[in-house]
């Protein structure tokens, strides 16, 4: 009995060793359908760089979950730029989202606050988006370390 016991509490301490070594987002990513226009529904946000007011959808339909790779970048501006590789399923979801909201915003929501919302004018196939307006480049880098995988 004493080694059952003793082989069930390792048992529990390894599996909370290793999920203490999980990486752990400290940074949300919510991409939501978006319009310009009040909606039953839909939460109002407005974007803090331009001012613009979207209607997006509650609940995203891509998160920081479906992040495969973050990189860093710069616009030919020189400004910082996080592009994001999303997984397969991440991908197929943007296809599909992309294809059937041309001319629509699809806003980029990053920890809460309303960052980017590019009007959709072509389905977006390769699962690859570029994330800017960034306050500092520090900022950047910390979105890149924090959905790296």
């Amino acid at each position: 009995m004493r080694t059952l016991l003793a082989a069930l509490a390792l048992a529990l301490l390894a599996g909370c060793a290793s999920e203490s070594r999980l990486p752990t987002t400290e940074h949300r990513l919510g991409i939501h359908l978006a319009r310009g226009a009040s909606a039953e529904g839909l939460q109002a946000m407005r974007d803090r760089h331009s001012g613009v007011r979207l209607w997006l959808a509650p609940q995203p339909v891509l998160t920081e979950a479906d992040v495969r790779q973050a990189e860093m970048a710069f616009t030919p501006a020189g400004e910082p730029a996080v592009v994001l590789t999303l997984s397969d399923a991440g991908r197929a979801t943007l296809a599909e989202l992309t294809r059937t909201h041309l001319g629509q915003p699809l806003a980029f929501v990053v920890d809460g606050e309303l960052r980017l919302a590019p009007i959709v004018e072509e389905p977006v196939l390769d699962g690859r988006v570029a994330l800017t307006g960034f306050d500092s480049l520090q900022e950047a880098e910390e979105l890149v370390r924090d959905w790296s995988r």
